[in-house]
């Protein structure tokens, strides 16, 4: 399952990040790694963005990116 596949409301433990280099780097500085519970905030109109928390912090994803973050229940 992925993140975009969440709800609104919905929590889940991230399992793997499919990305590399900057984008890979950015995640981790904002405290997004493996093994993290993340908690599905809102999404934007027409899907296009999501907006989770993770680690005390609130970050707005691109759908493209919240498609590479594999989660569990």
């Amino acid at each position: 399952m992925r993140v975009f596949d969440l709800k609104t409301g919905d929590s889940a433990q991230i399992v793997k990040i499919q990305l590399d280099g900057g984008a890979l780097e950015r995640l981790n500085a904002l405290g997004i790694r493996v093994g993290e519970r993340i908690e599905v905030l809102s999404f934007s109109l027409f899907k296009s963005s999501i907006l989770i928390s993770c680690a005390a912090v609130r970050v707005g994803l691109r759908r493209s990116l919240a498609q590479k973050i594999e989660v569990r229940v």
